[in-house]
């Protein structure tokens, strides 16, 4: 009957162990990285410093450490962008009422900074709304919340910047950016 036991716990021991060796599986892994941003735990990579999308243009993230599958975001920002040549400031986190269907982001608050990526879909946790495609804009403001990339196969997807204004040409000013990711 002993030697159940520690056979037993033998193998116990060995499936932790290899558990703990070949980790567990993307989807897990994926999840494991929305958890450690809400969280608020480091991020695998963070911008060094602040850099400035600018209020009259749509801004690409430089990515350092690339972007794949099931990597999740979460941006922080400061700043006001001029709406007009007659140098209406408004803040990046926007204001209500909620933009009207023809504007970047139907429903959001106008002129708040936005994101959106190349290809594939973001999930926000803030809004649990998913956002596809260059013509989905996700609302950012001072802070994004965490959000998840999820793939539409393209190798390299851009995650860009804009605002929430149907007139980017006469704009000026900007927000200051610093993007965290976690994989």
């Amino acid at each position: 009957m002993r030697i159940k036991s520690v056979v037993s716990l033998v193998l116990t021991v060995v499936m932790v162990t290899v558990g703990a060796v070949v980790g567990p599986a993307s989807p897990a892994a994926a999840t494991d990285a929305l958890a450690r941003c809400r969280a608020g735990d480091r991020p695998q990579y963070s911008d060094t410093a602040w850099w400035q999308a600018p209020g009259n243009q749509h801004t690409p993230w430089a990515a350092p450490a690339g972007i794949v599958d099931g990597d999740v975001f979460r941006v922080t920002a400061y700043g006001t962008g001029r709406i007009d040549f007659w140098g209406t400031n408004k803040s990046i986190n926007g204001e209500l009422p909620g933009a009207p269907a023809n504007w970047p982001s139907p429903g959001e608050r106008r002129y708040m900074l936005v994101a959106s990526i190349s290809a594939g879909t973001l999930w926000s946790d803030w809004t649990g709304r998913t956002y596809a495609g260059n013509s989905k804009w996700l609302p950012v403001g001072f802070d994004s919340g965490c959000f998840q990339y999820w793939s539409a196969g393209d190798p390299h997807p851009l995650l860009r910047f804009s605002y929430n204004d149907d007139n980017l040409g006469d704009n000026g000013g900007g927000a200051w950016i610093v993007v965290q990711q976690w994989w």
